[in-house]
């Protein structure tokens, strides 16, 4: 990196913008100038044309030039020489009342009669006359005896439209400059003051601009540019700056995740396009950890974005878990399944000592009939559950969780009026509802059965029922024996990493918050309520809307009830 810096780009800035600011003022000035200039000679000239028609109108110029023009080749010389003593003083009288710095009569032959250097009378004049000769008043910028000047020639006509003389008024270059200098002067020096409050806003925001880029150059910038653009877009977790609640940076593979592809940052975390549980991830009002979205199972992590110690926003990270998640619920049932035999091995093992402890007591018969037994009760459960579950993983979950209750001295019952076929959940969603509610439910009944501040011993059970609704939604409820849940925590329950167990007996809080989750993201409902009797606990009910892909529901199914029982030892 060290390599390709160069000038900044706040420097690049400052010096381009200074030249252009320069260039600019020295262009208006110059055209202030010639602007200035052009008024001033238009002006000069109409002036000059105005006098020198005036005078060329004047009866004593118009006869003493006739008169002058008349005169004989032997006698111009006093010609010239009266008619300047009638006109020369005229002529100053005029001169010194106006603007013009020179007015000259003179014959039709250049011939001056008039002139402010009187050295110059009687001599030629210098300049264009031949348009004056012709009857036409016109101006222009000659060079004369006195230096450049803006100039008028009109003629002098007498009565019968004979041309006998000339009349030119002018005024000099060097007169019509000091009559501007002063607005010049003024012209540039408020230019100059443009100028200077030009460069000084330029430098301060170059140093602004040097301070937010840090001093990097163009060529820095936007390689860091196209680096920020291509580790942005490859990296395999969706990232997003949200700032004021505007998404200003968004990569590609956190939009496929919100499933919002066709839009590109900025864009309102209000935008029409995006769904409910998409906004709520992006206002904040879904805390850190997994989230369903759509049918995507999201780990969603929230930074605070800080540069140059300022904050710039949030960070919002999302990591797609749904395969994980699934996996996760495979993984919980054959948790589950493995449980349940370690549960089942201890409980073979106590079998096994009472048999043989039977038959050591030579009692072989009633050895015989216990083992008989309960190879038919063992059998006949998991026959009927099979029977009536269609799903295997969620007959493995009913077998696994009965032998757990079974373990834990904790009777289960199991019912379902589901009709096969009609159940549309996934696996890993029923494990996640159905396991989680039953986990609760075992520990709240096994916890209260032996609660030792309890008045009186209560028998621990946990019922499980599963139904199709008339609207073919699909009905889960689980209720157990244990204390219930207070009124107090009924709107926290649900809350992630809030829990009423011991946090050194593993009680996390995770469990009822992705139950809800699941539940939401089929747009279902939970209920929790308090079940009827002295040792009912807490019912809770989760109702699932039949989603129109799946169509109509099909015919009403035949109940069936899978009870596993196990009295306290």
């Amino acid at each position: 990196m060290a390599q390709r810096r160069g000038a900044s780009i706040a420097r690049w800035f400052l010096a381009v913008h200074t030249a252009l600011l320069f260039a600019g003022a020295v262009v208006v000035f110059g055209l202030l100038v010639l602007d200035a200039r052009s008024t001033a000679q238009t002006y000069a000239g109409k002036e000059s044309r105005d006098l020198a028609a005036t005078v060329a109108a004047e009866s004593l110029v118009i006869d003493t030039v006739a008169n002058a023009h008349a005169a004989g080749q032997e006698d111009r010389a006093d010609s010239v020489a009266e008619a300047s003593d009638l006109l020369q003083p005229y002529a100053e009288r005029v001169m010194a009342s106006t603007d013009i710095d020179y007015l000259t009569v003179m014959d039709t032959d250049r011939t001056r009669y008039t002139h402010p250097n009187t050295v110059q009378i009687g001599q030629p004049f210098v300049g264009t006359i031949a348009p004056a000769l012709t009857g036409q008043t016109f101006t222009e910028v000659y060079d004369g005896t006195l230096g450049p000047s803006v100039r008028a020639v009109v003629p002098v006509v007498t009565e019968d439209g004979e041309i006998v003389g000339l009349v030119s008024a002018g005024v000099t270059l060097d007169r019509l400059w000091d009559s501007i200098r002063l607005r010049l002067v003024i012209v540039g020096i408020g230019t100059l003051l443009a100028f200077g409050v030009g460069a000084v806003a330029a430098s301060l925001l170059a140093r602004r601009l040097d301070r937010i880029t840090e001093s990097k150059g163009p060529d820095e910038l936007a390689h860091l540019f196209t680096a920020h653009e291509a580790v942005l877009h490859s990296v395999e977790e969706g990232l997003l700056l949200v700032e004021d609640g505007t998404v200003v940076l968004a990569n590609d593979e956190a939009l496929r995740l919100l499933e919002v592809p066709e839009l590109a940052a900025p864009f309102s975390v209000t935008d029409e396009r995006l769904s409910a549980e998409v906004h709520d991830l992006l206002v904040g009002n879904v805390p850190e950890g997994p989230v369903r979205v759509g049918d995507r199972v999201l780990l969603v992590g929230r930074d605070t974005a800080a540069a140059a110690g300022r904050n710039v926003g949030e960070v919002v990270s999302l990591r797609d878990r749904t395969e994980l998640q699934r996996v996760t619920g495979e993984l919980s049932s054959v948790r589950t399944i493995s449980e349940a035999l370690r549960a089942q091995t201890h409980d073979f093992s106590n079998r096994l000592h009472t048999i043989a402890t039977l038959i050591e007591l030579g009692r072989s018969d009633e050895a015989l009939r216990f083992v008989a037994g309960e190879r038919d009760l063992g059998q006949r459960l998991t026959d009927r559950v099979v029977k009536a579950i269609d799903e295997p993983v969620i007959a493995a979950l009913v077998l696994g969780k009965a032998a757990q209750a079974r373990e834990r001295a904790v009777e289960m019952h199991f019912e379902t009026h589901i009709a096969p076929g009609t159940h549309w959940l996934e696996p890993v969603d029923v494990v996640t509802i159905l396991g989680n509610l039953i986990d609760n439910a075992i520990d709240a009944a096994a916890a209260h059965a032996l609660d030792d501040t309890a008045e009186q011993a209560t028998e621990a059970w946990v019922e499980v029922y599963l139904a199709n609704g008339d609207d073919g939604s699909l009905v889960f409820q689980v209720s157990d024996s244990g204390p219930g849940v207070a009124e107090a925590d009924l709107d926290r329950i649900f809350d992630r990493g809030w829990s009423t167990k011991d946090a050194a007996a593993g009680g996390r809080g995770y469990g009822l918050a992705l139950v809800r989750q699941v539940v939401e993201s089929f747009g279902g409902d939970i209920e929790v309520s308090q079940g009827s009797g002295t040792s009912a606990g807490a019912v809770f009910t989760v109702t699932l809307p039949r989603p129109p892909a799946v169509g109509p529901p099909g015919p009403p199914a035949s109940s069936a009830r899978v009870s596993g029982s196990v009295s306290r030892q």
